[in-house]
């Protein structure tokens, strides 16, 4: 049997949704460890610091994560923005899928390759070729270099006031088979693309803008029609998607540049070394913030910007973990997962633990999606007394609206569920009956209770279990299966303790 995870997220700007996100996935977490006596429900929050670190470790070998300050930032894979934006990981809700569409932003383009020169480092596990998406190749022949973000494979990384620093290092062009200096750039997105760009300054703005900071050539392949070359007609960079083809060779020479671009795309394709690809951007998730208090101690490469890898040396960070990165841990993947979040955090975290479950190279591969429950917006009404004590506030949230409506507590809210836990302190402390068969009263609510529990509609089951409660606070004597029967209600429901162990519960939970 599956073990069950519940993972529950949180939102760092209201207590009262944290509070009540926290309820209803402990709520969540009895329900499914009552009804899984082989294989019971656990929290997903990572709380090993042994198992800490692998997850950061594991997560940095499978994608890339970058920080520059005061946090660490999560990298989709290429792969895994394909499978989400693709809606091809597993079947997440419709409400999830439509919110998370609309963030993904598609750029159409291809894949170019760029064999390094001297092929991979010794040692290493870098591929043979670096590769860039491009988006716009009319002037391909006349690219002349290719720029890395910081913490990319092939990046020897940045000082503190650098923003930008030659590696080294060349590739081939794979038109020309010129050669092409790989550039470390601070500008350059992680997240976009393959988190390289070819330079191009003769027909691209931002290119011109560093090619002149750095020294780069700056060449043209377009112009003017029977343009010549004359002094008095040199061009003035950049020349974008306009004019001929210029200097390129007798295939293409003179051609419009949106058909030189065809001719450049067919010569490399037929040498294997680009395919079309349309990308689907999605940002960088926070998954961790630095400071002293943290809950894990990582090696930090500060020029690369990214956790220090392999031989690397590395400065001792600390971190503080997000939840969302259980997705990494093994029991997580294979368990069936609950994902308790607050509505405000549908398009950053839970965006993030989706593209974290999607990622290919992390296992085992996550074929299933998780149950997905939504938690709205939840506060304290004006003039309700802000020291609730807690047990009863938690209460308070978890009952009295569905998961996704807004509630504002007020003290009509509050007092039922202090009556509730005086009344079952007081039946907690009777002696029940023995050798007495269940009720047909209780049998019939705790049957009603039951199947509202496991449609999670939490706020008519309380309404239910109120009124059991009352009746059986009022009977002269209680029998004891009538009692344990409550008790299991009110375990899984309100997380209260009870006289009864585990086994009991269990036993009477089975058998309504």
């Amino acid at each position: 049997m599956r073990s069950t995870t519940v993972l529950v997220l949180r939102d760092p700007e209201s207590p009262e949704v944290n509070l009540r996100s926290e309820a209803l996935g402990a709520c969540l977490r009895r329900l499914r460890a009552i009804e899984t006596a082989d294989a019971p429900a656990t929290t997903a929050a990572a709380t090993d610091a042994t198992g800490s670190r692998q997850a950061v470790s594991l997560l940095a070998e499978a994608a890339t994560l970058i920080g520059d300050g005061n946090e660490v930032r999560y990298v989709p894979t290429p792969a895994a923005r394909d499978r989400v934006a693709g809606d091809g990981d597993g079947g997440w809700p419709q409400s999830t899928v439509s919110r998370h569409r609309k963030l993904v932003r598609r750029s159409v383009g291809a894949v170019f390759e760029f064999p390094l020169e001297d092929g991979p480092q010794a040692g290493g596990d870098e591929p043979a070729s670096l590769t860039t998406f491009v988006t716009d190749w009319t002037g391909l022949p006349s690219s002349c270099a290719v720029a890395v973000h910081p913490g990319h494979p092939l990046s020897t990384g940045l000082g503190p006031d650098e923003h930008a620093s030659f590696t080294g290092r060349f590739c081939r062009h794979p038109l020309t088979g010129d050669l092409l200096p790989i550039w470390v750039g601070d500008w350059v997105k992680a997240e976009f693309g393959t988190g390289a760009v070819l330079l191009n300054p003769g027909h691209n703005l931002p290119d011109l803008e560093f090619s002149r900071k750095v020294g780069l050539p700056v060449r043209f392949s377009l112009a003017p029609k029977d343009y010549d070359g004359a002094p008095a007609d040199w061009m003035k960079p950049p020349y974008i998607k306009s004019g001929h083809a210029f200097r390129v060779g007798p295939t293409a020479e003179g051609q419009p540049f949106d058909q030189a671009k065809t001719v450049y795309f067919a010569a490399v394709a037929e040498r294997g070394l680009v395919e079309e690809y349309t990308d689907s951007g999605m940002g960088t998730f926070r998954i961790a913030s630095v400071g002293p208090d943290g809950d894990v101690e990582v090696p930090w490469d500060r020029r690369r910007r990214t956790v220090a890898h392999g031989d690397a040396s590395g400065e001792p960070v600390r971190l503080s973990l997000s939840p969302v990165l259980s997705a990494v841990e093994e029991h997580v993947r294979s368990a069936e997962l609950t994902v308790v979040t607050p509505s405000s955090r549908v398009e950053d975290d839970l965006l993030a633990l989706r593209l974290l479950l999607a990622e290919p190279e992390i296992v085992p591969v996550v074929k299933t999606a998780p149950e997905v429950v939504v938690v709205g917006n939840a506060q304290l009404a004006k003039g309700t007394d802000p020291g609730i004590p807690e047990e009863v506030l938690r209460l308070a949230l978890l009952v009295n609206a569905a998961p996704l409506d807004t509630l504002a507590v007020k003290p009509q809210h509050i007092e039922p569920c202090e009556r509730f836990l005086t009344a079952h302190a007081a039946i907690s402390e009777r002696e029940p009956a023995a050798g007495r068969e269940r009720s047909g009263e209780v049998s019939k609510a705790a049957a009603q209770i039951k199947g509202l529990l496991g449609r999670q509609d939490l706020k008519q089951a309380f309404t239910q279990l109120y009124r059991l409660q009352k009746n059986l606070s009022k009977a002269e004597s209680l029998g004891e299966a009538d009692a344990v029967c409550y008790a299991a209600l009110a375990h899984v429901l309100a997380g209260v303790e009870s006289p009864f162990d585990e086994v009991a519960l269990r036993g009477a939970w089975s058998g309504i």
